[in-house]
Protein backbone atom coordinates (compact mmCIF):
# COMPACT_ATOMS: atom_id res chain seq x y z
CA UNK A 1 0.00 0.00 0.00
CA UNK A 2 1.36 3.66 -1.16
CA UNK A 3 0.91 6.59 0.79
CA UNK A 4 -1.25 9.43 -0.85
CA UNK A 5 0.51 12.83 -1.42
CA UNK A 6 -1.01 14.66 1.09
CA UNK A 7 0.05 12.15 3.91
CA UNK A 8 3.64 12.33 2.42
CA UNK A 9 3.55 15.72 2.52
CA UNK A 10 2.24 16.04 6.29
CA UNK A 11 4.74 13.01 7.51
CA UNK A 12 8.11 15.60 5.92
CA UNK A 13 6.45 18.87 7.17
CA UNK A 14 6.86 17.18 10.51
CA UNK A 15 10.71 16.49 10.19
CA UNK A 16 13.01 19.19 11.48
CA UNK A 17 16.86 19.11 10.83
CA UNK A 18 19.05 21.27 13.21
CA UNK A 19 21.92 23.42 12.59
CA UNK A 20 24.34 20.41 14.35
CA UNK A 21 22.87 17.59 11.40
CA UNK A 22 20.22 16.02 14.02
CA UNK A 23 16.64 15.18 12.83
CA UNK A 24 13.64 15.81 15.05
CA UNK A 25 10.38 14.12 14.26
CA UNK A 26 7.34 15.27 17.03
CA UNK A 27 10.06 16.86 19.16
CA UNK A 28 12.26 13.60 19.33
CA UNK A 29 15.99 14.20 18.26
CA UNK A 30 17.28 11.19 15.82
CA UNK A 31 20.89 10.48 14.80
CA UNK A 32 22.11 8.52 11.99
CA UNK A 33 25.57 7.58 12.38
CA UNK A 34 27.53 4.61 10.45
CA UNK A 35 26.93 1.53 12.03
CA UNK A 36 30.73 0.92 12.73
CA UNK A 37 30.49 3.58 14.46
CA UNK A 38 27.97 2.81 17.59
CA UNK A 39 29.86 -0.85 17.47
CA UNK A 40 33.31 -0.10 17.83
CA UNK A 41 32.90 2.41 20.44
CA UNK A 42 29.90 0.36 22.40
CA UNK A 43 31.40 -2.78 21.90
CA UNK A 44 34.81 -3.66 19.82
CA UNK A 45 37.29 -1.14 21.14
CA UNK A 46 36.15 -2.09 25.10
CA UNK A 47 36.82 -5.69 24.08
CA UNK A 48 40.38 -4.89 22.55
CA UNK A 49 41.23 -2.72 25.42
CA UNK A 50 39.97 -4.84 28.16
CA UNK A 51 39.14 -8.52 27.00
CA UNK A 52 36.47 -10.38 28.61
CA UNK A 53 36.97 -7.91 32.29
CA UNK A 54 34.60 -6.28 30.68
CA UNK A 55 31.73 -8.67 29.95
CA UNK A 56 30.39 -8.51 33.36
CA UNK A 57 29.38 -5.17 33.63
CA UNK A 58 27.97 -5.01 29.74
CA UNK A 59 25.87 -8.29 31.29
CA UNK A 60 24.70 -6.33 34.66
CA UNK A 61 23.68 -3.26 32.26
CA UNK A 62 21.62 -4.48 30.21
CA UNK A 63 20.01 -7.45 31.80
CA UNK A 64 18.97 -4.39 34.15
CA UNK A 65 17.63 -2.60 31.28
CA UNK A 66 15.62 -5.59 30.46
CA UNK A 67 13.95 -5.77 34.03
CA UNK A 68 13.42 -2.30 33.40
CA UNK A 69 11.76 -3.07 30.12
CA UNK A 70 9.65 -5.71 31.80
CA UNK A 71 7.77 -3.38 34.77
CA UNK A 72 7.37 -0.85 31.73
CA UNK A 73 6.02 -3.60 30.00
CA UNK A 74 4.15 -5.91 33.11
CA UNK A 75 0.59 -5.83 31.57
CA UNK A 76 1.85 -7.39 28.72
CA UNK A 77 3.05 -10.59 30.03
CA UNK A 78 6.12 -12.53 29.18
CA UNK A 79 5.52 -13.54 26.18
CA UNK A 80 3.91 -10.50 24.88
CA UNK A 81 6.59 -8.03 26.91
CA UNK A 82 9.09 -9.96 25.37
CA UNK A 83 7.98 -9.71 21.87
CA UNK A 84 7.23 -6.11 22.06
CA UNK A 85 11.20 -5.53 22.03
CA UNK A 86 12.02 -8.21 19.72
CA UNK A 87 9.63 -5.98 17.26
CA UNK A 88 11.19 -2.66 18.78
CA UNK A 89 15.00 -3.99 18.31
CA UNK A 90 13.62 -4.88 14.67
CA UNK A 91 11.98 -1.21 13.89
CA UNK A 92 15.68 0.65 15.10
CA UNK A 93 17.47 -0.80 12.75
CA UNK A 94 19.72 -3.47 15.13
CA UNK A 95 18.71 -6.84 12.66
CA UNK A 96 15.35 -8.20 12.06
CA UNK A 97 14.87 -10.41 15.01
CA UNK A 98 12.43 -13.81 14.51
CA UNK A 99 11.24 -15.44 17.62
CA UNK A 100 11.82 -19.25 16.67
CA UNK A 101 10.67 -20.86 20.34
CA UNK A 102 8.91 -19.73 23.69
CA UNK A 103 8.50 -22.55 26.14
CA UNK A 104 8.37 -22.30 29.55
CA UNK A 105 11.84 -23.69 30.32
CA UNK A 106 13.45 -22.49 27.27
CA UNK A 107 13.24 -19.63 24.32
CA UNK A 108 15.31 -19.46 21.31
CA UNK A 109 15.65 -16.67 19.24
CA UNK A 110 17.48 -15.24 16.05
CA UNK A 111 18.97 -11.95 14.45
CA UNK A 112 19.57 -11.61 10.98
CA UNK A 113 21.48 -9.12 9.84
CA UNK A 114 22.69 -7.99 12.93
CA UNK A 115 23.84 -4.66 13.71
CA UNK A 116 26.88 -5.43 16.52
CA UNK A 117 27.49 -8.64 14.71
CA UNK A 118 28.47 -7.55 11.42
CA UNK A 119 30.05 -4.76 12.82
CA UNK A 120 32.43 -6.26 15.20
CA UNK A 121 33.62 -9.17 13.00
CA UNK A 122 34.53 -7.03 10.40
CA UNK A 123 36.50 -4.56 13.67
CA UNK A 124 38.16 -7.74 14.93
CA UNK A 125 39.78 -9.10 11.77
CA UNK A 126 40.75 -6.00 10.97
CA UNK A 127 42.83 -5.76 14.15
CA UNK A 128 43.91 -9.38 13.76
CA UNK A 129 41.46 -10.26 17.06
CA UNK A 130 39.51 -13.60 16.92
CA UNK A 131 35.90 -13.09 16.27
CA UNK A 132 33.70 -14.20 18.85
CA UNK A 133 30.25 -13.17 20.38
CA UNK A 134 28.99 -9.98 21.04
CA UNK A 135 25.67 -9.52 20.25
CA UNK A 136 23.64 -7.98 23.69
CA UNK A 137 20.02 -8.66 22.88
CA UNK A 138 19.98 -12.10 24.86
CA UNK A 139 20.91 -9.77 27.86
CA UNK A 140 18.27 -7.87 27.34
CA UNK A 141 16.05 -10.86 26.93
CA UNK A 142 17.41 -12.50 29.70
CA UNK A 143 16.11 -9.32 32.28
CA UNK A 144 12.63 -9.31 30.58
CA UNK A 145 12.38 -12.60 30.97
CA UNK A 146 13.66 -13.21 34.45
CA UNK A 147 11.71 -10.49 35.67
CA UNK A 148 8.66 -12.48 34.83
CA UNK A 149 10.22 -15.35 36.33
CA UNK A 150 10.66 -13.94 40.00
CA UNK A 151 6.96 -12.31 39.73
CA UNK A 152 5.48 -16.69 39.16
CA UNK A 153 8.50 -17.96 41.49
CA UNK A 154 10.35 -19.82 38.98
CA UNK A 155 13.60 -20.51 38.22
CA UNK A 156 15.77 -17.58 36.22
CA UNK A 157 16.70 -18.15 32.88
CA UNK A 158 20.34 -18.06 31.39
CA UNK A 159 21.48 -16.27 27.98
CA UNK A 160 23.88 -17.87 25.98
CA UNK A 161 24.48 -16.45 22.45
CA UNK A 162 25.40 -19.89 20.08
CA UNK A 163 25.72 -18.35 16.95
CA UNK A 164 26.85 -14.89 16.18
CA UNK A 165 28.00 -12.80 12.82
CA UNK A 166 30.95 -12.03 14.46
CA UNK A 167 32.27 -15.43 13.83
CA UNK A 168 30.92 -15.80 10.46
CA UNK A 169 27.69 -17.47 11.06
CA UNK A 170 24.66 -15.96 8.58
CA UNK A 171 22.60 -15.18 11.75
CA UNK A 172 22.80 -14.40 15.57
CA UNK A 173 20.66 -16.81 17.30
CA UNK A 174 20.20 -16.81 21.26
CA UNK A 175 19.16 -19.79 23.34
CA UNK A 176 17.29 -18.64 27.22
CA UNK A 177 17.46 -21.93 29.24
CA UNK A 178 15.96 -22.28 33.23
CA UNK A 179 18.54 -23.02 35.52
CA UNK A 180 21.91 -23.27 33.54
Amino acid sequence: MSADASSVRKFVERLRVTVDGSLVFDARRYVFTPSLLVTVALFAVPMERFGGSVKPFFRRALVNYGRRRAVKDEGLGARGAFEKYLAENSSTGFGRCELAEFGDSRVVFRVYGSLYGEEAGNYFRSRGMKPEPVCTQGFVAEGILNYFAEKEGKPAFSSQEVKCKAMGDDYCEFVLERGT
